[in-house]
């Protein structure tokens, strides 16, 4: 029970300085760096390394501190992200079958895209700008961001394989 809480804590923490690094340093960063959505990396190894609901937990805690410290109407990164965590869910779990480097890299991609596409249609929505399909900033931004989620995929994927022993393939002896 301890233990629980104890990791509970930790995934909190850890996702609320996620949150913060993601608002604060990331977005004030040059375009192509800033495109780096270190939010979307951890909710997408969240859900791939442990579970849909410690997923969406840390969508709520990591949505709720992106939409108090942005500019947005309240509720627009905790619906982008819940929506995204949702759909990479049902993905994996309908057409990916093992949790490879593949996989992971493919959910990644696939979450990058439908974040994109969530985070634009709400803005569409949620004020009266032109369409966000039309600007160049739109495609820049998901180009960068698909470039930085694969990186960051392969460099988490092989600390997760080199840390723990879930990812280590076994076969069976011949006799």
């Amino acid at each position: 029970m301890v233990k629980k809480i104890g990791q509970l804590i930790f995934l909190i923490f850890l996702i609320s300085a996620a949150a913060v690094i993601q608002s604060s340093l990331i977005f004030s960063l040059p375009p192509g760096f800033s495109a780096f959505n270190l939010m979307l990396i951890v909710l997408v190894f969240t859900l791939f390394f442990y579970d849909f609901r410690s997923a969406l937990g840390a969508a709520l805690v990591g949505g709720f501190w992106l939409d108090i410290l942005a500019f947005n109407f309240f509720g627009f990164y905790l619906i982008a992200l819940f929506l995204t965590v949702w759909l990479s869910d049902w993905i994996l779990r309908s057409w990916l079958t093992n949790r490879s480097l593949y996989s992971f890299g493919l959910l990644i991609f696939l979450a990058t895209i439908a974040y994109n596409f969530l985070v634009g249609i709400l803005a569409y929505f949620g004020s009266n700008s032109p369409f966000f399909l039309g600007r160049s900033g739109f495609w820049s931004t998901l180009f960068y961001q698909s470039i930085w989620s694969e990186l960051a995929a392969l460099l988490m994927f092989s600390l997760a394989g080199a840390l723990t022993r879930r990812l280590k393939p076994f076969f069976l002896e011949k006799k």
